[in-house]
């Protein structure tokens, strides 16, 4: 069975004999975490924060706004887009002719870029450098570089739309000048104009109904002329004239379609609401001094002390 007072009696013996010992390790530790925790040793991080919601990236399968904006951040393209923007290899001291530079680099990445969805369905965007303004210019930066490549992405959809509308708008332009060029041909060369109203006339013609002084100025030949015209081609007419109205009909609808697709083509979105502005930071961040030094010190006093109570056992077993 332990013996707790014997125990305790040894521990407090411990320390009342080696306390002074204790005090100048605990001294020394705290005087050697402030020194190393400078920045003279350890360079200062400062943070810098943003806040952004998704807006207008449209769906996509069923991931929600919110997924679809941290899927976009992880890409490869974004980080890409960033680290060159902001000549990251530069300022993280990389060697981007290193076989693993870009490895080292997302590592760096990594550690000082972070964006995490809140509970809100928003995403906060943070960035610690040693440089503050630097800091602010990344965050600011990644914002700009989701909005430019998913503005790409959508541009390009936009376009193949604007293309397939534009081949739309050739094929019936094309049909209708066809159908156009045949009405021509039956206007000059068959008379043809208005079949309902030729036909009519015709009729009062052929038949010499037409009352008044034009009665006696019946053109019998030219009835009879374009009377065969119209029995020749006048079927063809009013196919050609039926077709011509159904085409610019269907024309003026593909028309507005792709005055639609245009307008979204033409269109700059952004694709972020910003809730929270990133800033330039004043305070650090890292590292935490007064933690760096109470951490040292009673971390440095409790092994001296447990190599004191170590020594101190030897002594009783010998």
């Amino acid at each position: 069975m332990i013996d707790l007072k014997n125990m305790n009696t040894n521990l407090f013996n411990v320390i009342t004999n080696n306390l002074k010992l204790l005090i100048v390790v605990g001294i020394t530790a705290a005087i050697l975490s402030v020194v190393f925790s400078s920045a003279v040793f350890i360079a200062p991080k400062y943070k810098s924060t943003a806040i952004i919601y998704p807006s207008n990236l449209g769906e996509y399968s069923e991931e929600s706004p919110i997924e679809q904006m941290m899927q976009w951040f992880e890409s490869i393209e974004i980080k890409d887009r960033v680290i060159a923007e902001n000549d990251l290899f530069t300022h993280y001291e990389i060697k981007e002719d290193d076989k693993l530079s870009s490895y080292y680099m997302l590592e760096e990445y990594a550690e000082n870029i972070t964006v995490k969805e809140t509970k809100y369905e928003s995403a906060e965007i943070i960035v610690l450098d040693t440089d503050p303004e630097k800091a602010a210019k990344i965050a600011v930066s990644m914002i700009t570089n989701f909005n430019s490549v998913i503005r790409g992405v959508h541009k390009k959809r936009a376009l193949e739309d604007l293309n397939s509308q534009k081949q739309k708008l050739d094929v019936i332009k094309s049909e209708i000048d066809s159908v156009s060029k045949e009405l021509q041909n039956l206007r000059v060369n068959y008379g043809l104009i208005d079949y309902s109203t030729q036909a009519r006339e015709i009729t009062r013609g052929y038949l010499k109904t037409i009352e008044g002084a034009n009665k006696s100025n019946i053109n019998i030949e030219g009835i009879l002329k374009l009377k065969a015209n119209i029995e020749k081609k006048g079927g063809d007419f009013i196919l050609y004239n039926t077709t011509i109205y159904d085409l610019l009909k269907e024309f003026s609808k593909i028309h507005a379609d792709y005055n639609y697709v245009l307008s979204n083509y033409s269109r700059v979105i952004t694709y972020t609401n910003i809730v929270s502005e990133p800033q330039i930071p004043v305070k650090k961040v890292y590292p935490v001094r007064w933690i760096i030094v109470l951490l040292s010190t009673l971390g440095s006093v409790a092994f001296a002390f447990i190599l004191l109570l170590f020594s101190a056992q030897l002594k009783i077993e010998d």
